[in-house]
């Protein structure tokens, strides 16, 4: 393709193609804002009013949200996005499409392959997480404009191109934490296969160079020492799994059972203190993950089993692309060249991240989505030299846009939190005057009333955490906003008799009370999927 205007062509119906896909039903597709997108959504309305996060921090690095600090470059371009919109749903999720849309572009330019960016395109995982209000589309866009402008520095060696490489590797911990972490990889491994332009790099360019990017990152470092960024970190890696010296004992004691039967203080023995230790166990942990993460299981059959971030029955790549792969290597070792081993190692070192952590029992998607890049990439080899299996490509992804719009919203939607919106509005529209009690039995309401409701602090305060009061009686556990707007687990034998009360409970936990004939339904918001649940809204008798 050496035509300029066949490029811009192509290229233009890529980035058309790639809108119509990752923002066609946008507001439904998926069913609604989960509660981390809602997070977001508060954020952005909280830095409009006062320019801090809602525990009144001000111009935050990481954001301080109920359970978490929250990387802070998709917060702001949500906040960016707000000023040209008022619909939450956009504030949240347009960011995401365009960092998508944009990855594909300098996925083109970096590969000069229409191929592979037109299998990013179409690919399932960057479609999905494309449409949602995830961080992970602007950490890939920085990264692959950070590798692209190196590439472009390789060639012709201009100071403004290693800057600006420079500024968006950088950026990318910034959209997300993951990427801490794998630029440590990422840096020196560029520097190692292009080592010859080093040559292009005086000592004292490198120098200032190194000090600008420790400059640029250290707001992140200092955030992280301080324990914000660290702190979820601190609780999912394997390196604080709890328990660790029980399992060890008890791993040791089994050694000895067999030959030392119910005898005590029998002396451990030198080979179980070797093979038996917490580092064996976060080796053994790291190796299980590592492993995991390329399990065909995973990638081309089924999925991340959360359905905010897998599909149901539909794999991350379509399962032509198993043998796309497999093509792509035979024909990358045939003939190596030094973009195709970036990518191969870049492989290798995309699962580190997600081998760090404990907490989740199958490989995780958005902590493993490195892994898209590299292994589209081998993909996008062996169709380039077997154009017979486009066609079968362009099936299997009619076939996954199906599942994707018609069966997936029907599947997911309990996992989107849907209907809390609608059930909040419910209770918005009956009274202002009634104290009303949500039920957290489903999901934490309070998230969802301060955007829809929506809450507006009466005192003017930017930390809006300051109305929200702990509340634990006879009747609910939980928390309390103005002493009139209850949200907590319900004791629903201790429930008022008077009628000034509303409650907001899911179908299935009033179907379960055994005191239901107690109260009048005043309405019910129905469920529209199958997988949703509705919610009754019911005042004592």
């Amino acid at each position: 393709m050496k035509s300029p205007l066949l490029k811009i062509i192509t290229l233009t119906l890529l980035v058309f193609t790639a809108l119509f896909l990752r923002v066609n039903h946008l507001h439904s597709l998926p069913p609604a804002l989960f509660s981390d997108e809602v997070d977001i959504a508060n954020q952005v309305k909280s830095f409009r009013n006062f320019q801090t996060d809602y525990y009144g921090n001000p111009y935050p690095i990481h954001f301080h949200s109920f359970s978490d600090w929250r990387t802070p470059l998709q917060i702001y371009s949500s906040v960016l996005v707000s000023f040209f919109t008022s619909d939450p749903i956009l504030i949240v999720r347009l960011p995401s499409v365009i960092f998508s849309v944009l990855s594909i572009i300098v996925f083109y330019l970096l590969t000069n392959s229409f191929l592979a960016a037109l299998l990013l395109t179409l690919s399932p995982w960057s479609i999905h997480f494309g449409r949602i209000g995830f961080e992970v589309s602007g950490m890939l866009f920085c990264l692959l404009a950070g590798i692209h402008l190196w590439l472009k520095f390789t060639k012709k060696p201009r100071i403004l191109f290693l800057i600006l490489s420079l500024l968006f590797l950088c950026l990318s911990p910034y959209f997300y934490s993951t990427a801490k972490l794998f630029i440590v990889f990422l840096v020196p491994l560029l520097l190692l296969i292009w080592s010859k332009t080093l040559k292009n790099i005086s000592p004292k360019s490198l120098v200032i160079l190194s000090l600008f990017g420790l400059l640029f990152l250290s707001p992140l470092i200092i955030d992280t020492v301080r324990g914000r960024a660290g702190y979820r970190f601190s609780y999912i890696s394997i390196l604080t799994e709890p328990h660790r010296e029980q399992i060890t004992d008890t791993l040791r004691y089994q050694d000895i059972l067999l030959s030392h039967p119910g005898e005590i203080g029998v002396k451990t023995p030198l080979l179980s203190f070797i093979l038996h230790n917490k580092l064996e166990l976060v080796i053994e942990k790291f190796i299980g993950n590592y492993f995991s993460s390329f399990s065909t299981t995973f990638l081309f059959l089924q999925g991340d089993g959360n359905l905010r971030q897998g599909f149901g029955n539909h794999g991350l790549f379509y399962l032509i692309d198993f043998l796309l792969i497999f093509i792509g290597l035979v024909i990358y070792f045939k003939k190596p060249d030094k973009l195709g081993t970036f990518f191969l190692i870049f492989l290798i070192f995309s699962p580190i991240p997600f081998s760090l952590t404990r907490d989740s029992v199958t490989p995780h998607a958005t902590r493993l989505i490195f892994i898209l890049l590299p292994l589209l990439y081998f993909s996008s080899l062996a169709l380039k030299k077997y154009l017979i299996f486009l066609p079968f490509y362009l099936i299997s992804f009619l076939l996954f846009w199906h599942q994707y719009t018609i069966h997936y919203p029907q599947l997911s939607a309990r996992f989107w939190h849907y209907n809390l919106r609608e059930a909040v509005l419910a209770a918005k529209a009956i009274s202002t005057t009634k104290p009303v009690y949500f039920s957290d039995s489903y999901e934490p309401f309070l998230p969802f009333f301060l955007l829809y409701f929506p809450y507006t602090n009466p005192v003017n305060d930017p930390n809006l955490v300051r109305n929200i009061q702990p509340i634990d009686n006879s009747l609910i556990s939980g928390q309390v906003i103005d002493n009139h707007y209850f949200f907590g687990h319900l004791n629903w034998d201790q429930a008022p008799t008077s009628s000034d009360s509303l409650f907001v409970l899911p179908q299935s936990q009033f179907e379960n009370l055994s005191n239901r004939s107690s109260f009048k339904i005043i309405t019910k918001v129905d469920r529209y999927y199958l997988s949703a649940e509705a919610f009754y809204l019911v005042t004592p008798l």
